[in-house]
């Protein structure tokens, strides 16, 4: 019982540290919380959390940290953004979070969307266009993030203290 307590709080720590990046893209949001179930299951002996529960909470790590980019390339091609302007909007995430955590994220994807179609000649409200799919699709890979972020959660904490 020691253990499922022990394992729980550091499960727990980590989760937290994993929320606290995804509102803070500096920090790397959804391995924290991987880190968090690997720990816990090595405490507990993985018995209750095991390797192949493990597996699956490193596959959902893998897919909430495409989630930001592949929200940032669709939400810039539904509002209409050529390549140029999808490739912009994804070095600009990348390049914004790096410059200016935690909003880089956002400010750089909506900039580097409208620089990437306004290269190309596009008009600027098409390029604005384009920039606001890309903060858009950028916002919705946040939430993918959350959402997957809970689901790992809830998941661990129900093979820790389920029968």
């Amino acid at each position: 019982m020691l253990s499922q307590v022990l394992a729980a709080l550091v499960l727990l720590l980590g989760l937290t540290a994993a929320a606290v990046g995804v509102v803070l893209p500096a920090l790397p949001a959804v391995p924290l919380a991987f880190v968090g179930v690997v720990l816990a299951g090595w405490i507990t002996g993985f018995a209750r959390i095991d390797v192949e529960f493990i597996v699956w909470a490193g596959i959902l790590t893998l897919l909430a940290q495409g989630v930001d980019f592949i929200g940032t390339w669709l939400g810039s091609r539904y509002f209409g953004a050529r390549r140029a302007g999808v490739i912009g909007g994804l070095i600009g995430a990348l390049a914004g979070l790096l410059v200016l955590p935690p909003w880089g994220l956002l400010l750089g994807a909506l900039a580097g969307a409208m620089i990437g179609e306004a290269m190309t000649g596009r008009s600027g409200a098409e390029a604005m266009k384009s920039g606001v799919g890309a903060l858009i699709g950028t916002l919705g890979g946040v939430v993918g993030k959350a959402v997957i972020l809970v689901v790992i959660g809830v998941m661990a904490f129900v093979r820790l203290f389920g029968g």
